[in-house]
């Protein structure tokens, strides 16, 4: 069994918990700060992963143009006008039943199911005119895309997000901003030296009621609940410290707020700081429900898809006819970093009464495809496959990597459950459909496909289809299916999830209630077990089906699954697959719902028996599909009074590189599996409590379960939606929490019920991350290194892999570890201001990821860079080089070995020369050590360039006949000694030819015969240095 982890929790905005050796209540996660505990017993801090900030986006035609900013938080939507903040605040019946997916029948909305109840209320800067100047203030990295309308021109995309909204001057001499802390919403009056407090007024409408509690806080009453605002935090700043100035609400009419203050300095600024807190509304008209499993990419990016409330400003005050219906939603796909730390994006897309995303998958480029439901309207892209008819269908979209853009959207006329996509971009789908039912639902076949028509006729049928990188044309589509039982019902055969292999194998699985269902010869198992015929719910089994590249067969095709046929107290029947995953060796993981006691298990197994409710399984099947590698139930046994019986739902499934497989689902047991070091070892709720189990590679144990949840009764208690694990093996869990007490980290967001969450599970050994910086305060233009020192926390071992470094939100490196545990970013490109920097180690395959504290880069200013007279290029030697700087008083410091120089380098005083090929680097720095950009010049000296002199020398001169004379040839540049060789003539002949060393060449020659003879000596010169030579007339005598 591994150690004990650390796990972080996102609710809405990402926020962390960490877990506890002995396990943790959510009680006792919100008192103080979270701790974990590693086997070594060392208590450490936890890290930061997903303190999202609250973020407002500006209009850019996606809302009514009378609203310049709207943001999205725990429990409300606000939009920003000229002159007020509306809060559209919601609330909702906890115990609501969800859309149900259980087994994949069709999706059924039921017409009488309780709503989102959303009151409006306004608040007015009273007595102030339109027309104010209203900006978005601290810009972050994520960006808004709307894709609601199949009217492109409506579009909008790249919309940006900024922490605050300013209004300048609401008041004379006082600014109002907006902000978030913590997700919650706060604004602040900022009053000018000597500026007058008492205008500041705000005008309620939508209230029932205003009261101002014995705490200070004031109170608003609406029709279906209560928002509060904190008693306001109001001071000064003296010395960079907040002085507190005693501060109070004050009604001034039934309506109208003011704020009471005690004596203050009026010649300081002053603050006053409200803010908005929480009572009966919850759910949020943000990130209200997850839609479909989630997912992470290989460096722990996490990917969601679900339903939110729309942009649509209430356009009256007070409730809005009493409720607000799926129909005001919207689809929205988002992507966290893999910090935790921003959004990089959010797409909306419209939702309908039944429009809703089934499921999602990227691909290795970081390109998102969604599926869902669709109505008419639904936004699609030219060329693509099919347009959307004018009732209900089903759409396929494929977002690009930055979210900005819709590579292709397009409409299906099949329920799709799942989806899945290979390296090359093609998207694997598959679900089911029925002609019966209004609208009936059918699939297109291409030729030669595996099975061109349905054979359930009146039952569903289900089926995989492939579809092009481009949207535009199916590769290959097929049913999947067997004729009915006589009696059953219309079930039949549905797929419910999909996945591919490297090479473009597709598997499937899902259920199926007939006897006909396509099997292999040889396959694991070739009859359904629990078929009853003439029963009203006939029995299921599970299918696991793999298909060839082309769709045209099937290379294996099993049932799996026992004989049980209906549980009366789950309303569930048979044994269904709803997740599959494939490893490299091509073994095939299927997980599941069992009602079956006599399910195929394997003697290894975890567990064993099923003492006859609803519980999970996990299946592990070999390449052929003809054996499990091993099978194992997954379920508790014992239950509370009244609860349902569900010992464990099965909803996603994921394998990391070990091969450990990890689910989640929900259960109601209060004997679930949980292993010594899980985060929540008891399930607080007879509605259910998500959980995450890990079973090693071999299925006989776990490597880690807990519960995850709250209280809260209600329809599927805190249910879930999806598990996703990244390269490092972290493992990230969506789910939906309508507990009041869902367990979050104190202080981080506190916990309402009613919205979708993100839960971090790293589970490899603690580490630290510190970040520091080599030069804080830096002038502009100057290399800054920031080092980041990765450390285990037992103090074992060297972490490897990558760590992140992200400035001002952007990620702007991934720099690996040395030997030491170190890993350095250099920059000079940081503008003059100030930078907010942190690093995140990534993990590796035995240490979990971290990040440490972040720091304030501090940039000065910047002077002007050197320039060269000359500028660079090909010269002829010898080259004077000259160095200006428009900065009086500036000093010029310079390189020429190519190197950058610093305020140590030489100092540029006068022009020097080149005789070289010379790279010249140049800065000017002024007093107080700023310091400009490098400037750099290249001189190339052209080809034989440099002038040569050659002396030519003899021996002996006159010389006698037989004698040996030696000839020597000196030859001299500006630049140093040149090399080459020298040719000797006699004459015009030559003849010898030596090599020059250290600038000197000599010949000898014996055989002069009696005479005067011209000797010459000729240096060929070199790729710098010219041609050069010298005679003489050396005289021989008899």
């Amino acid at each position: 069994m591994k150690s004990s982890l650390p796990v972080a929790f996102t609710l809405l905005a990402i926020s962390q918990i960490a877990a506890s050796g002995q396990g943790t209540d959510p009680s006792a996660a919100s008192s103080g700060q979270s701790h974990i505990q590693t086997s070594g017993g060392v208590s450490t801090p936890a890290t930061n992963y997903g303190k999202l900030p609250l973020s407002f986006e500006g209009n850019q035609g996606q809302t009514d143009s009378q609203v310049r900013f709207l943001s999205r938080g725990q429990g409300y939507s606000l939009f920003l006008t000229d002159t007020s903040a509306v809060l559209a605040l919601t609330k909702r019946d906890p115990a609501s039943p969800k859309l149900d997916r259980l087994h994949g029948q069709l999706r059924n909305v039921p017409a009488k199911a309780k709503a989102a109840e959303t009151d409006v209320v306004r608040m007015e800067l009273a007595g102030v005119a339109h027309g104010l100047r209203v900006d978005g203030a601290d810009p972050l990295p994520g960006k808004n895309n709307y894709f609601l309308s199949s009217d492109r021109t409506k579009w909008r995309t790249d919309v940006p997000t900024y922490a605050k909204v300013k209004y300048s001057g609401v008041y004379p001499g006082v600014d109002l901003v907006y902000y978030g802390n913590h997700q919650q919403l706060e604004f602040d009056f900022v009053v000018a030296p000597l500026a007058d407090v008492k205008p500041v007024r705000l005008h309620f409408e939508g209230a029932e009621k205003l009261q101002i509690d014995a705490d200070g806080n004031l109170t608003i009453r609406a029709k279906n609940g209560e928002v509060a605002f904190h008693k306001p935090v109001v001071y000064q700043l003296k010395g960079g410290q907040r002085e507190a100035v005693d501060g109070r609400f004050k009604l001034l009419t039934t309506n109208d707020v003011g704020f009471d203050l005690s004596q203050y300095d009026h010649s300081r600024e002053l603050v006053i700081d409200p803010t908005l807190a929480y009572s009966t509304y919850f759910g949020g008209s943000g990130f209200t429900e997850l839609e479909a499993p989630i997912t992470a990419d290989a460096i722990g990016n996490v990917y969601a898809a679900g339903i939110t409330y729309s942009t649509d400003f209430p356009a009256q005050s007070g409730a809005l006819g009493g409720s607000l219906s799926r129909k005001s939603g919207v689809i929205f796909v988002t992507k966290v970093n893999q910090a935790g730390s921003a959004i990089d994006y959010t797409a909306f897309f419209p939702s309908d009464g039944g429009t809703y995303p089934s499921a999602l998958a990227i691909d290795p480029a970081s390109n998102v495809y969604v599926t869902g439901g669709a109505s008419a309207g639904f936004p699609t892209t030219a060329g693509a496959y099919q347009e959307c008819p004018n009732v209900e269908s089903y759409f396929v979209l494929k977002l690009n990597a930055t979210g900005n853009a819709l590579d292709y959207s397009t409409c299906f006329t099949a329920q799709i459950n799942g989806v899945a996509v290979d390296g090359a971009g093609n998207a694997y789908l598959t679900g089911l459909a029925n002609g019966q039912f209004y609208p009936p639902s059918y699939v297109p076949t291409t030729p030669g496909a595996f099975q061109t028509a349905a054979k359930n006729n009146g039952a569903n049928s289900a089926f995989v289809t492939k579809l092009n990188p481009e949207g535009t044309n199916l590769l290959y589509s097929t049913y999947l299916g067997g004729s009915p039982v006589k009696g059953a019902d219309y079930r039949g055969d549905y797929g419910l999830a999909i996945t591919v292999d490297g090479v473009g194998h597709a598997f499937v699985c899902g259920g199926t209630s007939g006897t006909h269902f396509p099997t292999t010869p040889g396959a694991l198992q070739t009859t359904n077990r629990a078929v009853s015929t003439g029963a009203s719910y006939s029995g299921q089994n599970a299918f696991v089906s793999k298909f060839n590249l082309t769709g045209t067969e099937l290379i294996y095709s099993t049932y799996l699954g026992g004989s049980a046929s209906f549980i009366a107290q789950s309303l569930l029947s048979g044994d269904v697959a709803h997740a599959i995953a494939v490893d490299q060796q091509g073994y095939a993981y299927v997980a599941g719902d069992a009602v079956s006691t006599d399910f195929p298990v394997t003697s290894t197994a975890f567990q064993k028996v099923n003492d006859g409710t609803v519980v999970g399984f996990v299946s592990k099947l070999n390449p052929a599909g003809t054996a499990l590698a091993y099978s194992t139930y997954l379920g508790g046994s014992e239950f509370a009074p009244k609860s349902s019986l569900i010992g464990a739902h099965i909803d996603d499934l994921g394998i990391d590189a070990q091969g450990d497989a990890f689910v989640t689902g929900f259960t109601t047991a209060t004997n679930f599996p949980v292993t010594p070091d899980a985060f929540q070892s008891v399930n607080h709720s007879s509605g259910g409590n998500v959980y995450l189990t890990g079973l090693n590679p071999t299925g006989s144990s776990l490597v880690y379960s807990t519960y995850l949840g709250g209280s809260a009764s209600g329809y599927d208690g805190d249910s879930r939606y999806g598990v996703g694990i990244d390269g490092l093996g972290n493992v990230y869990l969506g789910a939906f929490a309508i507990s009041n007490d869902f367990p979050i980290t104190k202080g981080v967001l506190e916990t309402e019920p009613g919205v979708a969450f993100l839960a971090k599970f790293a589970l490899h050994g603690a580490t630290t991350t510190t970040l520091s910086s080599s030069s804080n305060p830096a002038p502009a233009g100057r290399s800054v290194t920031l080092t980041a020192a990765v450390a285990p926390v037992d103090g074992t071992g060297t972490p490897t892999g990558l760590v992140s470094f992200i400035v001002d939100g952007v990620n702007v490196a991934h720099v690996p570890l040395d030997g030491s545990g170190t890993a350095a970013y250099e920059t000079s490109s940081l503008v003059v201001g100030t930078h907010l920097v942190s690093a995140s180690y990534l993990g590796d395959p035995k240490a979990y990821s971290s990040s440490g504290d972040g720091l304030t880069e501090n940039i000065t200013g910047q002077i002007a860079a050197p320039t060269f007279p000359k500028l660079g290029g090909t010269y002829i030697t010898p080259l004077s080089v000259a160095i200006e700087s428009s900065s009086p008083g500036a000093v010029i410091h310079y390189t020429t070995d190519g190197t950058p120089p610093t305020s140590s380098s030489a100092i540029y005083k006068s022009p020097f020369s080149i005789v070289s090929t010379t790279t010249v680097k140049a800065i000017a720095v002024e007093s107080g050590d700023t310091q400009s950009a490098v400037a750099t010049a290249t001189y190339t000296i052209a080809p034989g360039s440099i002038a040569t002199t050659t002396t030519l020398t003899s021996s002996s001169n006159p010389s006698t006949v037989g004698e040996s004379v030696k000839f020597t040839a000196t030859v001299t540049a500006a630049s140093g000694p040149p090399t080459g060789s020298v040719s000797f003539k006699n004459g015009s002949v030559i003849v010898g030819t030596a090599p020059l060393v250290h600038g000197v060449a000599s010949f000898s020659i014996s055989g002069l015969t009696p005479d005067a003879h011209a000797i010459a000596a000729i240096y060929t010169g070199s790729a710098t240095d010219a041609a050069s030579g010298m005679g003489i007339t050396q005289e021989v005598n008899q």
